[in-house]
């Protein structure tokens, strides 16, 4: 199971409805240009959620739908996946939980520089 499927999953375990946030993200996608209240609201939502097994959703979702949109879009959608990644990160409790969870601004950082 990928880290996108198993942290949706997770969420759903403790009570959490993930539909919002994907309904967000693939709307942003769906965008021909940039629109911050649209990336706004996604936070508002996003921000809402724990983060389970060290990943933050709306970080993972960005990343997902990221694919979908066009160039301009994604690298955004791309930064504000780091952007809450980061902040995921800083908030860890101890060195190992920082490590793991600075894995995936790594990860995201590498896409960043894949995008045309």
């Amino acid at each position: 199971m990928d880290t996108y499927s198993f942290t949706k999953d997770r969420l759903i375990a403790l009570g959490y409805a993930a539909d919002e946030i994907e309904r967000l993200a693939k709307a942003i996608s769906e965008s021909p240009k940039i629109e911050i209240e649209s990336f706004k609201a996604f936070d508002e939502a996003a921000n809402k959620l724990p983060w389970p097994q060290d990943h933050d959703f709306g970080a993972l979702a960005l990343q997902k739908w990221s694919i979908l949109a066009s160039s301009i879009v994604a690298k955004e959608m791309i930064r504000s996946a780091i952007a809450r990644a980061e902040y995921c990160a800083r908030c860890s409790t101890s060195g190992g939980e920082g490590l793991a969870r600075s894995e995936h601004v790594r990860e995201l950082k590498r896409e960043l520089g894949k995008c045309n």
